[in-house]
């Protein structure tokens, strides 16, 4: 999961992303690593806090294995002011989605 420090992410983000996850999910994110880091950025982007996106890595891993696409069409449904609110709060308020 290397490719995560080229997004501002530190060894010890990577070890706790990692140790929240079995081995099966971070070898799905290494193998879809070019998808996930797209879907990074944007969360990044739209201003959701690193420490936001590093929770969500370890408590709802599942939105990364969808598209940046699904997700941007998803969120362009609310408001994003709303979404970057409510995740950077907490981000078990992604269950509030409705992802195509």
């Amino acid at each position: 999961m290397e490719f995560l420090k080229n997004l501002g992410f530190s060894d010890l983000d990577i070890e706790e992303i990692k140790n929240a996850n079995s081995e099966y999910v971070i070898d799905n994110i290494e193998l879809n690593k070019v998808e996930v880091a797209s879907i990074v950025k944007y969360l990044l982007e739209i201003g959701i806090e690193k420490d936001a996106v590093k929770d969500i890595f370890k408590e709802q891993v599942n939105m990364f294995f969808k598209t940046k696409a699904e997700i941007s069409e998803s969120f362009d449904e609310y408001e994003i002011d709303t979404i970057v609110k409510s995740l950077n709060f907490d981000v078990n308020n992604i269950e509030m989605i409705d992802f195509i």
